[in-house]
């Protein structure tokens, strides 16, 4: 087979073709727009605990008591009957009971009944974000003209 000398640059085979086609290729950069969505935090609100002391009526029912006096009488007994029908004296003598009753003493007690605390709940929600992009488009224009 015989040899052919050819025009660097002409022979298909031949990686400097494609480069020297890319130089003398027209070409354009087609360029579009692209949304970028960054997320900024900024603050909405302050909240702040406060305690402070209020009154307010309570009402409660308790259950008081007291003793009165009521007077028993039994019958004698056999055995006293008998004492006094031998001369012997019936004993003599004083006896006493103690009445009580019961009476409302009322005092505040402060306990620790409940904390309260103050924290952020993070919520998530989605929103749509609509803008309009730009994109370049690349016609190819042909000159009719042919001499």
């Amino acid at each position: 087979m015989a040899v052919q000398n050819s025009v660097p640059g002409q022979d298909p085979r031949d990686p400097q073709r494609e480069e020297m086609l890319d130089d003398q290729a027209a070409s354009v950069v087609r360029h579009e727009e692209r949304l970028v969505i960054n997320r900024q935090q900024e603050e909405t609100g302050r909240l702040r605990l406060r305690k402070y002391v209020v009154e307010e009526p309570v009402r409660q029912e308790v259950t008081l008591g007291s003793e009165e006096p009521d007077v028993v009488r039994t019958p004698i007994t056999e055995e006293e009957r008998q004492a006094f029908l031998d001369g012997r004296e019936l004993p003599v003598g004083d006896d006493e009971l103690i009445l009580y009753r019961t009476e409302a003493v009322v005092q505040t007690v402060r306990v620790p009944y409940q904390r309260v605390r103050l924290v952020a709940e993070r919520t998530e929600r989605t929103e749509v974000i609509e803008d309009t992009l730009r994109k370049e488009r690349i016609d190819i224009e042909t000159d009719d003209r042919r001499a």
